[in-house]
């Protein structure tokens, strides 16, 4: 599912604009941003729990025996909570 037919389905089941179900998603996804930033988690009750994963600098060689510094990085694990994985399993 893309993110128009998800803000589609949204909109069809709450009754709001289209426009204002992408405006609170944008924000919502700024704010987990912002604290994913700073290495906080975030957990949302009954969705689960945005933990993010800070991997430093490194040296990575090619085959070629060529070096490449890689910038530290920061990527965001999701882990679903009980109440969600039991809704969807049901």
């Amino acid at each position: 599912m893309d993110s128009n037919s998800f803000i589609g389905r949204l909109s069809m089941q709450s009754g709001l604009p289209a426009e204002e179900i992408a405006k609170r998603l944008d924000t919502l996804t700024s704010i987990i941003k912002n604290y994913c930033q700073e290495l906080d988690a975030v957990a949302v009750p009954g969705f689960g729990t945005f933990t993010p994963i800070k991997k430093d600098e490194c040296i990575e060689t090619t085959a070629t025996g060529k070096k490449t510094l890689l910038p530290p990085s920061i990527t965001v694990s999701f882990k679903s909570s009980v109440v969600l994985r039991k809704s969807l399993g049901k």
